[in-house]
Order: C-alpha cells, then sequence, then structure tokens
C-alpha cells in the first residue's frame, strides 16, 4: 500500500453521490423536473424560429409536450445523445455526439468520442472478513495497479461510516479495467446469468490477488452475502474534444452540449463544461453580448487523454496519486 502525504485532497458526498446534485438544487432556486424520460427516438423536435426570433425546441415525455424552448443542452454523451440530435438540422453539434466503445483510442485522439466501458462491483461481506482485515482501519478508497483485471477499490461502509453503527457486514465497490469489460461486454440493461456469475468469480478472485487473501476466501461459497453486479456501457471518455472553451454551441439552432468529453473527463470536468456553457448563454441572454456559435467542427479535433488512458477510470489531475494505490 503507497500514500503520499503530498497528494492533494479527495472528498465525496456525505450521503452518496446524490447529495452533491441535491445540496446544488436546494440551494439555487431552479425548477427541476425529476424521472422525466425525453425518448431518444422523438423526444425533440426542431420547430424553427418563430416570427424571425428565438430558435425553438419542442420537447415531449412519454408522448406528452412538456414545452418549447429557446435553448436546449445536451449535458450527456453515448448513444442516446447521438440518437436525440440524429433527425435535427443541427448537423455539426450532431457529428460530435457520434460515438465509439473501446479500450483505447490512437496516440492523434481519433476521429469520434470515444467511451470505455467498465464492470461495478458491490459485495457484503462480514465485517470481520479476511478482506477487511487486510485492508487499514483508515483506508476508504485505493487504486488497484497489482491486477489487471481492477482498477478502483472503496469501501463503502467506511465512507459512510455513521458513528455508533453496529453492523456487522461491510459493503465494498470495485471498479474492472476497461480491457477486462471489453473482453467480457454484454447487454448492460440485462446481462446474462452465466455472464454475470462468471464476471463477478473473476473480479472477487482479482480481489483475492491484489490483497493478497488466501484462494477462496472471497471466491468460495458462502464467503459474501450478497453482491450486484453492473456494466457501466459508456463510461469514461477516452478523448476530448480540442480547441474549444470547454463547450460547444451552435447559435444557428439554439443548441449546444457539455461534458467531460468537452474539457477533462472527470466531475471537475463536467461541472466546469456546464457552468462555462450556462455562463455563454447566460451573457448573451441578459448581459447584451452578442451570441455566436462556438467550438464546432470544422475547427476542433479529438485529443487523447493520458491520464483516462492511465487509469481507465477517468483523470484525476496530472496521474491518478491522488488516493492510495495496491501495487
Amino acid at each position: 500500500l503507497n500514500a503520499d502525504a503530498r497528494d492533494p485532497v479527495m472528498y465525496f458526498g456525505t450521503n452518496g453521490m446524490g447529495s452533491i446534485a441535491g445540496a446544488i438544487a436546494n440551494n439555487a432556486g431552479l425548477q427541476i423536473e425529476q424521472d422525466v424520460w425525453v425518448s431518444p427516438s422523438n423526444g425533440v423536435k426542431y420547430v424553427g424560429r418563430k416570427d424571425g426570433g428565438k430558435p425553438r425546441w419542442r420537447v415531449k415525455a412519454k408522448g406528452q409536450v412538456l414545452g418549447e424552448f429557446d435553448r436546449l443542452v445536451i449535458a450527456h454523451n453515448g448513444k442516446c445523445a447521438d440518437r436525440l440530435m440524429s433527425k435535427t438540422p443541427a448537423k455539426k453539434l450532431h457529428s460530435l455526439l457520434r460515438t465509439n466503445f473501446a479500450s483505447s483510442v490512437p496516440a492523434h485522439g481519433g476521429n469520434r468520442m470515444t467511451l470505455n466501458s467498465i464492470y461495478s462491483l458491490v459485495f457484503a461481506v462480514d465485517k470481520n472478513s479476511p478482506l477487511s482485515r487486510a485492508i487499514p482501519e483508515d483506508m476508504i478508497t485505493a487504486f488497484i495497479k497489482n491486477e489487471p483485471k481492477l482498477r478502483l477499490f472503496s469501501s463503502n461502509t467506511r465512507k459512510f461510516r455513521k458513528r455508533g453503527s453496529s453492523s456487522t457486514t461491510e459493503i465494498f465497490t470495485v471498479l474492472s479495467s476497461p480491457q477486462f469489460a471489453k473482453k467480457k461486454k454484454a447487454p448492460q440493461e440485462n446481462i446474462p446469468t452465466e455472464v454475470a456469475e462468471e464476471v463477478t468469480l473473476q473480479l472477487l478472485q482479482a480481489v483475492e490477488v491484489a490483497f493478497c487473501l488466501e484462494k477462496g476466501s472471497l471466491s468460495g461459497d458462502n464467503c459474501i452475502h450478497d453482491s450486484k453486479l453492473q456494466l457501466w456501457g459508456a463510461a469514461v471518455p477516452l478523448n476530448t474534444w480540442s480547441d474549444s472553451p470547454g463547450f460547444v454551441f451552435d447559435d444557428d439552432f439554439g443548441v449546444g452540449a457539455c461534458g467531460d468529453w468537452l474539457l477533462d473527463p472527470s466531475m471537475e470536468g463536467a461541472w466546469e463544461s456546464g457552468r462555462r456553457l450556462a455562463n455563454w448563454m447566460n451573457q448573451a441572454e441578459v448581459g447584451g453580448k452578442k451570441s455566436s456559435s462556438v467550438g464546432l467542427p470544422p475547427f476542433g479535433k479529438f485529443k487523447r487523454s493520458a491520464a483516462s488512458m492511465d487509469s481507465g477510470i477517468g483523470s484525476f489531475g496530472s496521474s491518478p496519486t491522488s488516493v492510495p494505490a495496491i501495487n
């Protein structure tokens, strides 16, 4: 186990990742509609400029029109974002949303946004299990560097530890390497039972190797109480669209896109990209600044993210050394 006191501090939501978004929403005075599925097939439609004014987009969910809006922001990526914009006239922006899925990109960055895939396995064991005893009491998360099937290990229980808890169970999460996920890829909405069992077994065995545990101490019969396997099919961008200010905006049609693939493959990159796009639109709306298109082809190109290629799970500064590493 290798940790460096000079490494920067990393943060997590005290009640899960949702608490970060929840805190922002509660303090910003925003109207937020949750659990609204805008179909990528026909959820948005460009209806033109009414009376020569601003562009208008009609948004539908479950067959019901939610309204017409003069600005549309695509804040996700992958197949759904591609399909959502494929039938609209904003062709330049749509061209950037077309996606490849791979575990690596060429040195020149590739010609399309490229996303990898990652398996996430959550499993529960006794609090006095060999695994719980093998890791330091104060360790919450670690990068895995001594087992090619794994990239990240974390204790959910220690992350959200509540004072006075009497639970006898400890819950862990491991993230696989993109290379392993590519070899074992399956339909993420419906992973076949035999694939789920095989992947779960191999990831548990990999944890045994990474922490020098006795073979079968996790992967043997009745060693874990429960587990849940999830394939993150469109996971981490391996390249970013360069020569843009961290977002793209098509002024002709009033539509923009933001996300980590436009700045840095990280939560920070996603947040900053959205903030920059919001400021850009706000300056044109209330600041009197003339709006214009930004970051669209033919200007710009995709650039390989060395940090994502190195860690497989995102960018953590110059290198993923912000938390301990299992070497």
